[in-house]
């Protein structure tokens, strides 16, 4: 039985880029704001299957986050019983060599590998190249597994998911490295839906487990909005919520009587088209906003999916879908995927154009990507139809497949005009959110429902706000006329709805313009799109003497060895710090006229680096 320490760690740095040399890291960079230019947000992101795990044993352990290789080799001389590795298959080649240097350097280590690379990795390798690396290769959800391992009590116990690191994001022309605003839980994993493309559906054996239930649900959301007050948006991972009605129930039940909940933050949650209009013909398009949901991941995959057997695209048309929920103040996340059988050079724009037609807040569009391990891959192999690719190919945007009418180049190709479509159709997904904040607050303030009329339609007022500080630049890099066109409209029905601007949001504006303004000329004779964002080296320690609160671990700091990042970091710090200080003190100037709620919200968006998520 193992009583000493163990060691948990991500991939070692550098990670590879993905085909528009974009960071692994940035989620909102790569997928969510991809092709906004200057309105990119620029995001950082957790290992949070490695903080469940250290969260939910009862021995200590050491968690890197993004360690450089010396970083690594330093922690495993220390001499652990045990290793896990948590990673994507993309990682596999940095994952060996790490593997490589804990048998070599520590060779009574257990080793242990999970997540979608564990996956990967077992779907590729045969039993004994598998042992040459890894000792257990966990599949599926691995608290139970290392609880087991470890020789632990009471192994079905609840498992805890405590104020893990938060996330963040903030468009890069003025901030690089943006505060964290967004929390994380997964409520539940596997799914039954069976898409022959998805990994989780074949990681769970088409199940759902649940992680956490109703009760610790919104007990867990309590604990971010009691403990960090700058918290927005908390994404909640699940497969499809749409498909547990009772569970949203149990939700809505809290949400509705906490008012102060509802006027700072929303959750983030995931669902598929036919799924969420059923749920809807239910309870009503009303009740999806009462349950606190703020933006929701859907899987519209393609027009033609229903045609083709994917049972979740059968029934509704998502652009009614979409419209409805924005009608009510809820942003989306659009999943579209390029590289179907069915797609051809007659079929392939009118996909992608009824896809932009949704007018999704956000967007993931992606090439149809062979998985080791999943059904798709395995008919794929058989058919001859998966090209032999590195593992720094093996992701959304990969090249693995062999396409029946397009070619390999066209794929990739599409998503990227894709990206670049909806933003000269529609503007970023900034200008995107503020429509639909501006739609809530409206739609909420008409309402019957007293408790929303009252409640929610201060959080859409505050972060409709908080994004008129970016107007003039929004207006003055709009792609094209049309868009600029919809920047105006939306400042006049923004004084319409809620008012004028006040002087702290004024002078915010000027001074992001500024800020555009001096990004957008450096980029022109130094692309961003050269430098992807690089992550700093954390450590965290779960030592389980009784963390700060409810916060179970303790955040370390070694000294980062980039001097430029440092730097970026300490300027864009002081920056803000000095702005809003500035700000203060002209309050008490004879021509300031304000709003102090509006005020006090960008005072602290600014002070913290909290700026735009979900």
């Amino acid at each position: 039985m193992i009583t000493d320490t163990i060691l948990l760690t991500t991939p070692t740095f550098p990670y590879p880029t993905l085909p528009p040399n974009d960071s692994l890291t940035d989620a909102m960079g790569q997928r969510f704001t991809h092709g906004d230019d200057l309105m990119t947000l620029n995001s950082h992101t957790h290992c949070y299957a490695n903080h469940i795990l250290a969260q939910n044993i009862n021995i200590p352990a050491r968690l890197l986050e993004y360690p450089r290789w010396d970083d690594f080799t330093k922690e495993v001389d220390r001499g652990f019983k045990l290793i896990g590795i948590s990673a994507f298959p993309v990682h596999l080649d940095s994952v060996l060599k790490m593997c490589e240097y804990i048998r070599k350097k520590s060779p009574q280590t257990e080793i242990m590998l999970g997540s979608y690379a564990a996956q990967a990795f077992a779907a590729k390798y045969d039993k004994e190249t598998q042992k040459k690396y890894v000792d257990h290769v966990v599949l599926g959800e691995g608290v139970k597994w290392l609880r087991q391992h470890l020789g632990e009590e009471n192994i079905d116990r609840p498992v805890e998911q405590k104020l893990m690191p938060k996330c963040g994001g903030g468009p890069i022309f003025f901030s690089r490295y943006p505060g964290g605003n967004i929390g994380f839980f997964v409520s539940g994993l596997g799914c039954p839906g069976g898409c022959d493309f998805c990994s989780t559906t074949v990681m769970f054996n088409k199940k759902r487990i649940e992680m956490l239930t109703p009760k610790q649900f919104v007990e867990h959301v309590r604990a971010y909005y009691d403990n960090f007050p700058l918290v927005k948006n908390i994404f909640v991972i699940e497969e499809d919520h749409f498909r547990h009605h009772d569970y949203l129930h149990a939700i809505r039940e809290y949400w509705m009587n906490n008012p102060d909940v509802t006027e700072r933050l929303d959750w983030f949650a995931f669902g598929s088209i036919d799924n969420i209009a059923e749920f809807a013909d239910k309870y009503g398009w009303d009740y999806i906003s009462e349950i606190g949901i703020g933006c929701i991941f859907i899987g519209v995959e393609s027009k033609f999916a229903g045609e083709y057997g994917y049972s979740k695209r059968k029934k509704m048309d998502a652009r009614e879908v979409f419209a409805k929920l924005h009608e009510r103040g809820i942003r989306t996340v659009g999943a579209w995927i390029c590289g179907w059988d069915f797609h051809t050079h007659q079929n392939m724009l009118e996909d992608l154009n009824y896809f932009v037609a949704c007018y999704p807040t956000y967007q993931q569009l992606t090439r149809m990507s062979p998985f080791p391990g999943t059904v798709l891959y395995d008919k794929l192999k058989e058919e001859g139809r998966v090209r032999n690719v590195a593992w720094d190919d093996v992701h959304f945007w990969s090249g693995a497949q062999v396409n029946i009418s397009l070619e390999t180049h066209e794929t990739l190709n599409l998503t990227e005009y894709g990206y670049k479509l909806i933003n000269d159709t529609w503007g970023p997904s900034l200008l995107r959110r503020l429509d639909v904040l501006l739609n809530g607050y409206e739609y909420w303030m008409k309402s019957e429902n007293e408790f929303m009329k009252k409640h929610k339609t201060q959080l859409f007022r505050d972060q409709a706000a908080l994004t008129m500080c970016i107007i003039s630049s929004l207006y003055h890099f709009a792609p094209n006329g049309v868009v600029m066109h919809r920047v105006d409209k939306l400042r006049q029905r923004y004084k319409e709805v809620i008012g004028e601007m006040t002087t702290f949001q004024k002078i915010a504006d000027w001074y992001t313009h500024h800020l555009a303004k001096k990004w957008k000329k450096k980029d022109l004779l130094d692309s961003f799109i050269q430098y992807p964002k690089q992550e700093p080296y954390k450590r965290y320690i779960y030592d389980k003497k009784g963390g700060s609160g409810d916060i179970p671990y303790r955040t370390e700091y070694p000294q980062f060895k980039n001097f430029r990042i440092r730097f970026e970091m300490f300027r864009e710090r002081w920056r803000f710090i000095l702005l809003v200080i500035a700000l203060r003190i002209g309050r008490y100037l004879p021509f300031w006229k304000g709003d102090r709620r509006i005020d006090n919200y960008i005072h602290e968006a600014g002070w913290h680096r909290s700026f735009y998520g979900f």
